[in-house]
Formats: structure tokens, sequence, C-alpha cells
């Protein structure tokens, strides 16, 4: 049996690892943009994706920040 499963988007494997090997990152859409060389809207929507997804959240300030990195500094 095949299984359907949704593409995988390499910027968003990009994006997932600089996160993961930087743990302590806090970065803005914008940051991520530059960071990943995409446009600040698709930066966007990766970013969106996986705040969905609960691997990362949204400070207060716009910066985007690793869940669990989040929850140390609570």
């Amino acid at each position: 049996m095949i299984a359907l499963a949704e593409p995988i988007d390499a910027d968003v494997l990009r994006v997932r690892n600089e996160f993961l090997t930087r743990p302590d990152l806090h970065a803005s859409a914008d940051a991520v943009a530059r960071l990943v060389d995409v446009t600040l809207r698709h930066a966007a929507v990766i970013l969106d994706s996986l705040v969905h997804e609960d691997f990362l959240e949204r400070t207060a300030d716009g910066q985007y920040v690793h869940r669990h990195y989040a929850r140390r500094l609570w």
C-alpha cells in the first residue's frame, strides 16, 4: 500500500535544522528569510507551519524560538 503525504519542503528542513543546531536561536521572520535565503513571505509561511507543529513558539516581540528552549526560559 502506498501512503500519500505532503511533500517535504527543503526550506522547512533548513529552518528546522537551524533551530535544532542552535537551540538558543531567537529570530524574526526577516532574519530567518535572510538566514536561509528565501522571501519574507516564504519564511513567514515556514515559521507559521513550525509553530502549528508545536516545534517553534512565537514570543510577544515577534521572535521565533525552539519550543523546548522557550519552556526552559519560564
